[in-house]
């Protein structure tokens, strides 16, 4: 727990656009210098840069009075908005700032933002929340959540997280899975002396089920009651909606693999396999997808970490009544032993799909050594049968050749006797099969060196780079 002076707040007055408020360093923060940040934003993408196109939801609840809920489309109706704003005693707020989808910036400039820091007199360290919402082509950064943040003193408490959470599209795209994941932001600030909570929520679409929620409850005078009373229930909300999803989505990733798992439990190598390159590509896949699930529920369990310090403090200075706060404090015992036992699942299924995977790998392995097998046993009898073909042709060459010899009617001829008479001519056959010969064994032989020389130079090139 990290017990700092909060944000420096000063009277409001408008600052013009993309100009440092050295007003508001602090050097205690994890953003103590706004031009880093402002290039680290733009660089990840993080806000839009047409004003025209921003969205900021700005509900109020004052007093005992109904939710008013205004959306802002530019800074200039923010400023505005917040100028005829006064808070009054246990008064909640809530920013809402959403992407248009989950792998695009926030509708929100990068000026909107830090004016709606402004208004909450926020510590720097909300400006860290949106640099985990940018524009993305690829699933990056699916293992990383921002560390909570906890802030205490004598005036107020500062509460800072992201949360993610697996969540199942309500259509099918081809060839995509249904199930992904998301994150939503959230940062809240607690006036102990005026008892008002104002809430910074970034979420990863307009439909978001948290925001729909929110928005429900605060409708509801009972339960709009129950979270000024205590600030902390608002949390519950987000964690109600989404946390259970982790085991559908457990059980989705293992129902991908079971079918696979049955196929390779028993292999006949002489028979054709069941399972092949494919099988081992989804097995893998969802491997990987088991993988960024230990950083994510860790993150989680550090999260609620975080709120048991917050419900301490509550408790210190006396905000909460305390038969609340013991409430509070075993709902996060209870999601801290829940995600202690998703987080086994997921180790669970992470090392069944690494002992099917390697299972397939060593099945493909013998299947290809069996058929290299019956390759060389095929190559083998045929290399016999060539054997004894090579056998029968030397057997029979020498009678071929006479017989070829003795059949060339223009070298030998039959007397009136019967006695075979050789032509005065066979010189010309001497003469012409003898250069033939000799032509055809030189080529053999320069060719026969020519591959000795190849392969005594490769061999020298391959000790050379050893020994280098």
């Amino acid at each position: 727990m990290t017990e700092l002076s909060t944000f420096p707040t000063q009277p409001y007055a408008p600052a013009p656009e993309h100009a440092p408020r050295d007003d508001a360093l602090d050097l205690y923060s994890l953003v103590p210098y706004l031009d880093g940040y402002q290039d680290r934003a733009k660089t990840r993408r993080c806000f839009i840069t047409d004003d025209s196109r921003s969205e900021v939801s700005w509900t109020d609840v004052d007093g005992q009075g109904p939710a008013n809920v205004r959306v802002l489309n530019s800074l200039a109706e923010l400023r505005g908005y917040r100028s005829l704003h006064c808070p009054q005693t246990n008064d909640l707020r809530v920013f809402s700032v959403c992407q248009p989808n989950s792998w695009r910036p926030l509708s929100v400039t990068c000026d909107m933002f830090m004016e709606i820091v402004d208004a909450v007199g926020a510590s720097s360290d909300l400006l860290e929340l949106p640099l985990s919402f940018y524009q993305k082509t690829i699933a990056v950064e699916e293992g990383f959540t921002t560390a909570p943040v906890f802030r205490l003193n004598a005036t107020s408490m500062e509460i800072m997280y992201i949360v993610k959470y697996a969540f199942q599209k309500p259509f099918e795209e081809k060839g995509k899975d249904r199930w992904v994941l998301r994150q939503t932001g959230v940062y809240q600030k607690y006036d102990i002396a005026t008892k008002n909570s104002t809430l910074v929520v970034l979420n990863p679409t307009r439909e978001c089920k948290f925001q729909e929620r929110l928005m429900g409850l605060l409708q509801s005078p009972y339960k709009r009651t129950c979270l000024q009373r205590n600030p902390l229930l608002v949390h519950n909300i987000l964690f109600g909606t989404f946390f259970h999803a982790w085991r559908d989505y457990l059980k989705h990733l293992e129902g991908r693999i079971l079918p696979i798992a049955n196929t390779t439990v028993a292999a006949e190598i002489e028979k054709e396999l069941r399972v092949n390159h494919e099988s081992l590509t989804a097995v893998r896949t969802t491997e990987n997808r088991c993988l960024v699930l230990q950083p994510i529920f860790r993150s989680l369990d550090r999260t609620f970490e975080v709120l048991h310090q917050a419900n301490a403090a509550l408790s210190e200075c006396g905000a909460v009544q305390p038969g609340e706060l013991q409430a509070m404090k075993r709902l996060l015992d209870n999601y801290s032993s829940t995600i202690n036992s998703y987080g086994q699942a997921a180790w669970s299924l992470q090392s069944r799909t690494s002992r099917i995977a390697a299972h397939i790998t060593d099945t493909l392995s013998f299947k290809d050594a069996y058929i290299a097998k019956r390759q060389t046993e095929f190559m083998l009898r045929d290399s016999t049968t060539v054997r004894v073909i090579t056998v029968v042709t030397l057997v029979y060459l020498p009678a071929t050749f006479t017989a070829t010899l003795l059949g060339m009617n223009s070298f030998f001829e039959m007397d009136d006797n019967r006695r075979i008479v050789v032509s005065p001519q066979f010189w010309i056959y001497i003469v012409c099969a003898v250069p033939l010969t000799v032509a055809t064994l030189s080529y053999w032989w320069y060719f026969q060196k020519a591959k000795q020389r190849g392969e005594r130079s490769m061999n020298g090139a391959i000790s050379g780079a050893m020994m280098v």
